[in-house]
């Protein structure tokens, strides 16, 4: 979204750094760089001399407008940026659980915060109904927005080509999904509906866990012939295209970019009944749902297959209306918006 996002903030006047945290830059710092950000490196050290340092280097940088992503130190990155007389913009990008004191010490951070003119915003309107309900903010609304020109409907040449590269068949029935192995995503799920659907083939794309415990599941339930663990893919097009459904069983979601691009592809999607992903209905979309459990997957999965055909004109249709409301353009230029408010506040 930040590569995407360059030329339009660009555009607006902004000239743009990220600054990352972790023990190194990061795969993609490369890609980041040639698209006109320059990127700073800080590792993050929990004591109070590194944000002091943090305060230092915003200031010494001269950066008007801090905008923060992660959940992790969120208070104490965003009072850092206070203290260097920046203005602080914060995008909460998931639908957190918080309970107990945890809750309760996010909540009066987040209000403190609000109070000091930090401006939240939310990915999409779960998230921000989340963060009312359980913290006690309001957060602006702007959606997450994906790669519009690379995601777009899959041509009959390119998905005879797409399933010639994973070895399918023109009449196999496959179902792919895009994301790393974790509980949340919950792929064992999927993996228990292939037991009821003899015929169907499972392309996972995303990283494993190191113990590959989805692979060693796939050998215990016997689904493991019908299953392909690609690992991670630099363009998942070629994933998208070769699959006749698209399905995200996760427990729950901010709001998912693997499921806007399966959706901009213009592939019939089966997504889970659960927060993140039944945002997704609020675009008036042509989708199927199920409660994340294997049964219903199972259930609904046999009906898209039977109905195919049927399905992927609607699922075109899909694609033109988030291209609209979903662009790098629209998501973008809000957020500029929100930096010239806070830059030219007092």
């Amino acid at each position: 979204m930040l590569r995407l996002a360059a030329p339009v903030w660009a555009r607006r006047g902004y000239e743009c750094g990220i600054l990352a945290t972790g023990e190194d830059k990061g795969v993609y710092a490369e890609v980041l760089a040639d698209a006109g950000y320059v990127v700073h490196h800080l590792p993050l050290q929990k004591s109070p001399a590194y944000f002091l340092r943090l305060a230092r280097f915003i200031r010494s940088e001269g950066y008007t407008v801090v905008h923060q992503h992660a959940e992790g130190a969120r208070y104490w990155f965003c009072l850092s940026a206070l203290a260097a007389g920046a203005k602080v913009a914060t995008t909460v990008h998931n639908n957190f659980q918080f309970n107990g004191q945890l809750r309760l010490r996010r909540a009066l951070q987040r209000r403190h915060l609000e109070r000091l003119g930090v401006v939240f915003i939310a990915i999409a309107p779960g998230v921000q109904k989340n963060e009312e309900s359980r913290f006690g903010i309001r957060p602006r609304l702007i959606w997450n927005w994906f790669n519009t020109e690379r995601f777009h409907p899959i041509s009959t040449q390119e998905r005879r080509s797409a399933r010639s590269h994973f070895g399918y068949n023109e009449d196999d029935k496959v179902v792919v999904s895009l994301g790393n192995c974790s509980a949340v995503k919950d792929h064992s799920a999927l993996l228990q509906a292939l037991v009821g659907l003899p015929d169907a083939k499972y392309l996972h794309i995303g990283e494993e866990d190191s113990a590959q415990s989805e692979r060693t599941f796939a050998n215990e339930l016997g689904v493991a012939e019908r299953v392909q663990f690609t690992g991670w893919l630099a363009n998942p097009r070629i994933a998208l295209a070769s699959a006749d459904v698209y399905a995200m069983p996760s427990r729950y979601e901010g709001f998912s970019i693997a499921a806007l691009e399966a959706v901009g592809s213009g592939l019939p999607c089966l997504l889970a009944s659960s927060p993140g992903l039944v945002d997704l209905a609020m675009l008036h979309l042509d989708l199927t749902y199920a409660q994340p459990e294997s049964s219903d997957l199972a259930t609904k999965l046999a009906v898209m297959f039977a109905t195919i055909e049927q399905l992927r004109p609607a699922a075109r249709g899909n694609s033109a209306k988030i291209a609209k409301r979903l662009s790098p353009e629209v998501g973008a230029v809000a957020y500029a918006d929100i930096y010239e408010e806070l830059a030219c506040s007092r």
